[in-house]
């Protein structure tokens, strides 16, 4: 399950990501496909918003509401049965009806409320899909969101500013951060990872984060990131010895 395309004789598995924007979208192509170095297949796309019914142009990226979600989860998992599909979305400001959002406010923990969310959106999936495709979803919500992963090392965002204020405020980050796994920076509206990169720097998402990530590595990235790690060990137990 989960294999069709196949080199040197060995069928390769594949993975097709629902991502919330084009920074995650880009993430998982450009990142994660080097780094299961070709015994996963990565492909991703940004959740369907709308669709011009003259012209057929869609419009993705954003994550206004579950229900828009799930259907291009569903969507995805029936057009492509034989790859598996993933979701890569923030937890910061996740929409308000997604299944068992009311529960997962209550929950210890930051961690537990996303591990509930995961798992209440899997078995709403599970329950519009055919019994044999159902293996096939892994929900991923991301704590707090994306930028967090940035914070497992903000040192190695300064060699792209040249002025010394950048520089400055880069390093007052990384201390005020420094005591903080960065999947526990919040989720607060001035205090949410994104809001405290913005309020440094000159923040913009797509490709910039992207390739400060890739200077991070994913595996240093896993190293600080228990939550992220076990996504992509997940992932990874998906290929024959993984």
């Amino acid at each position: 399950m989960g294999k069709e395309c196949v080199r040197g004789g060995a069928a390769l598995i594949r993975i097709n990501v629902v991502a919330e924007g084009q920074t995650e979208m880009k993430f998982a192509k450009e990142l994660l496909n080097p780094f299961f170095c070709g015994k996963l297949v990565v492909n991703a796309r940004c959740v369907l918003n709308s669709r011009n019914n003259r012209t057929n142009y869609e419009y993705r990226g954003g994550m206004t509401n579950y229900a828009r979600a799930k259907n291009d989860i569903l969507n995805w998992l029936r057009e492509d049965r034989s790859a598996y599909v993933t979701t890569m979305f923030d937890f910061y400001r996740l929409p308000h009806d997604f299944p068992g959002y009311e529960d997962a406010m209550h929950c210890p923990t930051h961690l537990e409320s996303v591990e509930h969310l995961e798992l209440k959106m899997k078995e709403d999936i599970d329950a519009d899909i055919a019994d044999s495709v159902q293996d096939r979803f892994i929900p991923y919500i991301q704590l707090h969101e994306f930028e967090a992963l940035l914070y497992t090392d903000l040192s190695l965002l300064e060699d792209d500013f040249l002025n010394a204020d950048d520089i400055g405020a880069i390093r007052s980050l990384r201390e005020e951060t420094a005591d903080i796994p960065p999947e526990e920076i919040n989720n607060g509206a001035e205090t949410a990872p994104s809001k405290r990169l913005l309020k440094a720097i000159n923040y913009k998402k797509g490709a910039t984060p992207v390739a400060w990530l890739e200077k991070i590595t994913i595996d240093k990235i896993a190293s600080c990131c228990p939550h992220f790690s076990a996504w992509i060990e997940k992932l990874n137990k998906l290929v024959p010895g993984g």
